[in-house]
């Protein structure tokens, strides 16, 4: 196997005329040898530890793995609850973290999955829906390692749908505050920084997702605003969540907006950053955001 392998072929290679725990068997075993096969490029500490739901490659502690897993195991029930009818667990084989020792190997992991060119803001995980999706992170103090596991975890039960970048990050980052305490924090100071960053051509990367990689600022201030628009949108969670299954990238979730939450994506910017031009452009442009890669910025 590789770091990248051939999940197209290996789904061929298992074929669907299993029954549902002969499939969950087979998938787990593809993964583990991915799993194994990642560790050794890596280094001889790095092993695969397995829990009920999860499978961790890492050189952290025995300790360290074990409460880090009980919290993902807890974690994954609470999101299923907190975003019921909205996240899924379906899929077989088990959920994937991979946890680097430092920083150069995290981007050496994930270079592998980011477009050949442009420039990408700095972040502390990333999950990957390519193939086989997975979220991974540099190793860090586990209770820095927790909200960002939540984070990232959020991202693998959203992956069956064709939500907005704005709105996946949106939810990850409120799963974040529900979960781990990371509460949405706004003083004069940073409000007054949204007021001067969002304008006609900024709100237009917000809702193709362009600005979530941006290099400057724009990053901070898209997940605080993706935020701040779930906050407000899912106070009428039924609602809610008609509008997060029928939202579509294409059109920012415009449409669905309108029709689950009786308002325009317009009216619920305005209601943070006053009167302007915030609507989603009808054909929003093809984001430079990676296919497939959720990023969890710093």
């Amino acid at each position: 196997m590789s770091i990248k392998p051939n999940w197209n072929e290996i789904a061929l290679r298992i074929g669907e005329d299993l029954s549902h725990d002969e499939l969950q068997s087979k998938w787990a075993m593809e993964c583990h040898k991915w799993l194994e096969s990642v560790a050794s490029e890596f280094g001889d500490g790095y092993r695969v530890e397995e829990s009920i739901n999860f499978s961790i490659m890492s050189d952290e502690s025995d300790r360290y793995i074990k409460v880090f897993s009980s919290f993902l195991e807890r974690t994954l029930k609470r999101i299923l609850t907190s975003l019921n009818g909205i996240a899924s667990d379906e899929g077989f084989g088990k959920h994937v973290a991979m946890i680097f020792q430092d920083i150069e190997q995290y981007y050496e992991y994930v270079e592998v999955f980011l477009p050949d060119e442009g420039e990408f803001g700095l972040s502390s995980g990333m999950y990957i829906n390519d193939g086989y999706g997975h979220f991974v992170f540099p190793s860090q103090d586990i209770d820095i390692a927790e909200p960002i596991a939540v984070h990232e975890l959020t991202h693998a039960c959203l992956a069956h749908l064709p939500i907005p970048t704005w709105l996946n990050e949106g939810l990850a980052v409120v799963m974040e505050d529900v979960l781990t305490g990371n509460h949405l924090y706004l003083n004069k100071e940073i409000v007054a920084k949204h007021e001067k960053y969002w304008n006609r051509e900024t709100i237009q990367e917000f809702w193709s997702g362009d600005s979530f990689l941006s290099t400057d600022e724009g990053q901070a201030l898209s997940y605080n605003l993706a935020h701040i628009l779930v906050r407000n949108m899912s106070k009428d969670f039924e609602a809610f969540k008609d509008f997060v299954n029928k939202a579509s990238f294409e059109d920012g979730g415009e449409k669905s907006c309108i029709e689950n939450l009786g308002f325009s994506l317009q009216n619920f910017v305005e209601t943070f950053l006053g009167t302007g031009n915030w609507a989603p452009a009808k054909e929003l442009n093809k984001s430079k955001y990676a296919d497939g890669v959720n990023i969890a910025g710093v």
